[in-house]
């Protein structure tokens, strides 16, 4: 076990420094597949010793180790939150195939938090490759029951919601609404309605304490993506707990 254990946290180290790369990159249009990581300060190309996750950061104490220039703590905070979730998903689902579908939804929705918080989008390109992945899950790998229930929870959540943001005059993001759309095809019906229900919960939250501090004015945009991810997570690691408190009518 605990070699499995070192494995998903190593995964998860690795996979959390790509996801950055690919959360700044995607949206502003740079290539992040073959193009070589620089200090964001100095531009200075940085070698293989300053690219371990976190240890990285810590040998250096947060700086760039060209310029001297203080580096964000939320590349460390992404590959340690990614790091930890990819090894309670070994935890809740072991060596089954449940746990491939839960590193997706994991993987994803780590991205699109970065890029929410970041430009306040959600690149069609990332959900487009996650939901190309998860319909050859959901059709050859690993089809639900009843197999079609995925395929209705994302067309309906898409269909509903995108009314939904038609009707609001854009209180709702296209990008939300298709991240929703993908996130059906992991969850399924139920799921994703419980997705919907703490995602709204998360967000109304958020939002009130951006705004009572201040950091929120009103009319201004809020991003929502970092709700939903979060909801996608407690449903996909307690959802089961969480119905069980539903009382049976």
């Amino acid at each position: 076990m605990l070699f499995d254990v070192i494995v998903f946290l190593l995964l998860g180290l690795v996979l959390g420094s790509f996801f950055q790369v690919v959360g700044m990159r995607v949206p502003s249009g740079e290539p992040f597949a073959w193009s070589r990581s620089v200090c964001p300060h100095c531009r200075t190309t940085l070698q293989a010793r300053d690219l371990w996750p976190v240890l990285s950061y810590l040998f250096t104490m947060g700086k760039c180790r060209y310029c001297g220039t203080r580096i964000s703590g939320q590349y460390v905070l992404v590959e340690l939150s990614t790091a930890f979730l990819f090894v309670l998903a070994y935890f809740r689902y072991q060596f089954t195939l449940d746990t491939m579908l839960a590193l997706l939804v994991l993987s994803l929705v780590m991205i699109v938090t970065i890029t929410d918080l970041r430009y306040m989008r959600i690149p069609n390109a990332i959900l487009l490759f996650f939901a190309s992945c998860l319909l050859l899950i959901r059709i050859f790998v690993a089809p639900y029951d009843p197999w079609w229930d995925p395929f209705l929870a994302a067309l309906l959540s898409f269909s509903v919601l995108y009314g939904v943001m038609i009707m609001s005059g854009g209180g709702l993001g296209g990008g939300d609404v298709k991240l929703f759309a993908v996130l059906g095809l992991a969850f399924g019906l139920w799921d994703l309605l419980l997705v919907f229900f703490l995602s709204t919960l998360f967000g109304t939250l958020s939002s009130l304490a951006a705004f009572a501090s201040g950091h929120l004015k009103r009319g201004q945009a809020f991003p929502f993506a970092p709700s939903i991810a979060l909801a996608g997570i407690v449903v996909l690691f307690i959802g089961d707990w969480l119905w069980g408190l539903y009382p049976v009518m």
